[in-house]
């Protein structure tokens, strides 16, 4: 055996080593254990009750203080059980108490003991002799997993409903469509007393709630509406409740509003009229208004509802461009000639089984007119640009009716939900252009879907089962019909019909800090499309006549695991697809069958009660969506056309996205940090060609990636010594895409700078100011930043809002828009309004409007668009007119 020799500096260098890497060791254990020392959270929780009765006790103020100091390191409530549950950071140098205190009992106050976590006390009453006092609730206050904002607190002279106040509280965002969002993710319910009255449309109750009729705003995070998977299934989206005072409960409330007006061409006039209802088993919402000043009611009727937006892809495609076109950045009502009547109504019964039967009904008569000229303009690599005139005047209705009923039972081991719902949308438009194509078109769409959407679940224990279904049928024709100068007409029809249906079955069990869930289902489509273009004899393939039958079926394992605080979940969706499609005309064929592998894993750490961090990462690839599944080709509009690509392929997409949230709700402070990347890769290539004054829109073969990435943030924050609030928003995004344009390839990229500070303070007892700023910078560049094309975009909107006597309120509103285009022409716009109210008691109010007072005629801006253009309009907008309405309330 041979041995090993060993010297006395081999000895001496390895205990070096040894000393040095025991110090490394000890190094980091010490760091560690500092670190842990220094940022452990401690969790007390406990009960209240009353010393006499033991009565649980609400409201009791929970505060904990460093000893001998009057500072505030954590601070609840309790809730109506009595209970309470706060958590802290303790200073390693520093010991603590707890106090309870609340009006008409005694204080209790007692030392912080390392080893105790659990505090149950009994508060006994005391006598006080109060000679004079003020109470003011805190504006903002955490109660668990609940932000509680004081609705009084937010409110200002003007604010008319719940919807101006939700626009001002600190971490939740209200979108110009209505859309709610808190901590940069949209809401997944929004209740009325922890009733679901609204479903998704609840804009229906932030447009005519008032303010003064709602006690509380109240933030539930990481909300799991479905009560038997409380604790078991992870939410990452939360809800909002809204708590109404007494006064608005229990009886009929609401409002009369009427009047009348006039421009320089025509009148005005205006009439809403709000009933509503509230209590534990009943509640009742409805309204009816009418106008023509510009205001945009139609948008109450979009919904929100989860599935709504999940299957909305689903829909059958709108081959045909009939719509009315939103301008850039300009409030919608300042551009809107319209004619409307709008009736809803809601109703939500609870029955004593607690079954929940609610109700929808609405209908819409819409009509408006719209005046516009418009300089598209096409980029190509190493060729000319391509640019495209076009004056267009419109009329566009739209009516709408559309019904529901939910029936909804929702208990800790059980649950039963039941929506169905019809949807019957009539949209009609003329329009004249003049331009590179004068013509005449009128384009008509009857769309009509039959919804219904079905969820299941019973637990057992550990255990639970849910069967889900959601199933609709739609019949969507469409007709084009355009005249050109001096020759026939061309009509495009379209017949098409869809039935989609997707079932599934989930079994749960929980082990432990685990929950394992099996999912198996299958979902189904059949889908008719024929259309036929006439009056174009140079088009080849003037008809198609296809249909589409497609299942897919499905096995998902999801993995959700809790830590402590840590919180994830893997999902491993397995999916099988077939498909087939057949075309008449051409008599072709074609079969499909596809197996997918679509894992997505979500991953949730609060640091503290403080920083919040979630991470989303997914890879998923699935086939082309069966519009594109005709041969022949379509007239979308008078100079647009669209070819069929009926290839079955792939679709991939990978996504990553990081999100880091931070809330101090005592100190009013919110902030959020997203970012975001993600590439889709498709099997074809967009495909543009300009022939005989149409553009032709298709697809290639070829694999096309489109890489984007985006980074955003948010802060809100209450500022006591300016007695307002600040809000911040800013974004990056950088997006970038291939598409073929005439035979050459046309690379872009896309990338936009934007940001939106705002302001609103009170700078006196008797003014108040708001200020809101919206700056953007766009690139777009077609191979190198030497053929990149910038476009700026800033508009400023300054209020004062004057109450020099008590219930006389004057507003003065400016706004400045400021344009730079690609030409570098620079265009700078300005509107002024004038507000003045009157309340003449608590019920009646009189307001006097006087918008743009500076009779400003047309409003021009460019944007870019996904296709490697800009588009430059100018549109008509609403002349100087004056107003005045009178309001009753009951």
């Amino acid at each position: 055996m041979r041995k090993l020799r060993v010297t006395e500096s081999t000895l001496h260098i390895n205990h070096r080593k040894r000393i040095k890497t025991m110090r490394c060791l000890v190094c980091i254990v010490l760091f560690f254990v500092a670190l842990f020392v220094q940022g452990q959270e401690i969790t007390l929780s406990g009960s209240i009750r009353d010393g006499k009765d033991q009565s649980a006790l609400q409201d009791v103020n929970v505060v904990i203080s460093s000893q001998g100091h009057k500072d505030i390191t954590a601070y609840t409530i309790s809730d109506q059980k009595g209970s309470f549950r706060l958590t802290y950071t303790p200073a390693k140098d520093k010991e603590y108490v707890i106090r309870f205190s609340y009006l008409g009992y005694e204080t209790v106050v007692l030392n912080i003991e390392k080893s105790i976590t659990q505090y149950n006390v009994a508060l006994h009453a005391q006598a006080i002799d109060i000679k004079e006092i003020i109470v003011k609730a805190p504006k903002i206050k955490s109660q668990g997993d609940t932000i509680i904002y004081n609705v009084a607190s937010f409110s200002k002279e003007g604010d008319k409903t719940i919807g101006d106040v939700l626009k001002k509280l600190p971490g939740v965002r209200v979108e110009e469509n209505g859309q709610i969002s808190y901590q940069g993710t949209a809401i997944n319910k929004f209740y009325i007393e922890g009733m679901d009255l609204l479903g998704g449309k609840y804009t229906i109750a932030t447009n005519n709630i008032s303010n003064d009729d709602v006690g509380s705003v109240e933030i539930m995070e990481n909300h799991q509406p479905i009560k038997a998977l409380n604790g078991l299934s992870i939410s990452e989206q939360a809800a909002i409740n809204l708590r109404l005072k007494e006064k608005a409960k229990q009886k009929w409330i609401g409002s009369l509003k009427g009047g009348g007006g006039f421009t320089p061409s025509s009148g005005l006039w205006a009439v809403e009229m709000i009933a509503m209802h509230f209590n534990k088993n009943f509640q009742s919402l409805n309204t009816y208004k009418t106008n023509n000043t510009g205001q945009d009611v139609t948008k109450e009727f979009k919904s929100f509802d989860l599935n709504e937006r999940r299957y909305g892809s689903e829909k059958l495609t709108d081959y045909i461009h009939i719509s009315s076109l939103y301008p850039h950045e300009l409030n919608r009502e300042r551009e809107l000639f319209n004619t409307t009547h709008q009736v809803t109504s809601n109703n939500l019964s609870r029955l004593k089984s607690g079954l929940n039967i609610t109700t929808h009904i609405g209908w819409i008569d819409h009509k408006e007119q719209a005046d516009k000229q418009t300089i598209t303009q096409y980029y190509q690599a190493d060729a000319d640009t391509i640019t495209v005139r076009e004056h267009e005047s419109s009329l566009y209705k739209k009516q709408t009716l559309a019904a529901g009923i939910t029936l909804d039972i929702n208990e800790e081991q059980y649950n039963m939900t039941n929506r169905l719902m019809t949807d019957f949308t009539w949209k009609h438009k003329d329009e004249a252009v003049n331009g590179n194509l004068p013509n005449i078109q009128n384009s008509y769409s009857p769309d009509k879907q039959l919804v219904n959407d079905l969820y299941l679940l019973k637990k057992f224990g550990k255990k639970f089962i849910i069967f889900s279904s959601y199933s609709f049928l739609q019949d969507n024709p469409q007709k084009l019909s355009v005249l050109y100068t001096k020759e026939s007409p061309k009509v495009q029809r379209i017949e098409q019909r869809k039935l989609f249906s997707d079932n599934k079955v989930d079994y749960g069990i929980v082990a432990g800090k685990l929950v394992i869930n099996t999912t198996v289902g299958f979902s189904l489509l059949s889908r008719n499309m024929r259309s036929r273009l006439t009056g174009m004899e140079q088009v080849d393939k003037a008809e198609n006549y296809s249909h589409v039958n497609s299942t897919r079926l499905y096995l998902i394992s999801k993995l959700e695991y809790s830590l402590g605080k840590l919180k994830s979940y893997l999902s491993l969706p397995v999916y099988f697809y077939t498909s087939r499609y057949s075309e008449k005309i051409t008599a072709s064929k074609e079969k499909y069958t596809k197996l997918s592998l679509n894992p997505r894993l979500y991953v949730t750490y609060p640091f503290s009660s403080r920083w919040q961090m979630d991470i989303t990462g997914s890879v998923s690839s699935s086939p082309s969506g069966e519009s594109l599944f005709y041969t022949g080709y379509i007239m979308n509009s008078y100079r647009t056309m669209s070819e069929g690509y009926p290839v079955y392929k792939q679709n991939r997409r990978q996504m990553i996205e990081g999100n880091l949230s931070y809330k101090q709700a005592m100190e009013e402070l919110f902030g959020n940090l997203s970012v975001r990347y993600s590439r889709s890769t498709t099997p074809y290539t967009p495909y543009q060609q300009f022939q005989e004054g149409y553009l032709i829109s298709s697809y290639q073969e070829g694999e096309n990636n489109r890489n984007q990435f985006s980074i955003s943030a948010s802060l809100s924050k209450g500022i006591s010594w300016i007695k307002g609030y600040i809000f911040l928003d800013a974004a990056y995004s950088d997006s970038r895409s291939l598409l073929v344009r005439n035979d050459l390839k046309v690379p872009n990229t896309q990338r936009t700078w934007h940001i939106v500070p705002r302001l609103e303070t009170d700078l006196f007892r008797w003014l108040t100011m708001k200020y809101k700023l919206n700056y953007a910078y766009s690139i777009l560049a077609l191979e190198d930043e030497e053929t990149a094309t910038r476009n700026i975009s800033l508009n400023q909107q300054l209020s004062l809002r004057f109450s020099p006597f008590a219930k006389v309120s004057m507003e003065l509103v400016a706004e400045h828009y400021h344009n730079e285009s690609p030409t570098d022409r620079t265009r700078d716009f300005f509107l002024a309004d004038f507000i003045l109210s009157h309340k003449i008691s608590s019920k009646w109010e009189i307001e006097v409007l006087a918008k743009n007072l500076m009779n400003e005629q047309r409003y021009v801006y460019t944007s870019f668009t996904d296709e490697a253009s800009t588009v430059s309009r100018s549109y008509d907008i609403r002349p100087r007119n004056l107003m005045m309405t009178i309001k009753y309330s009951y």
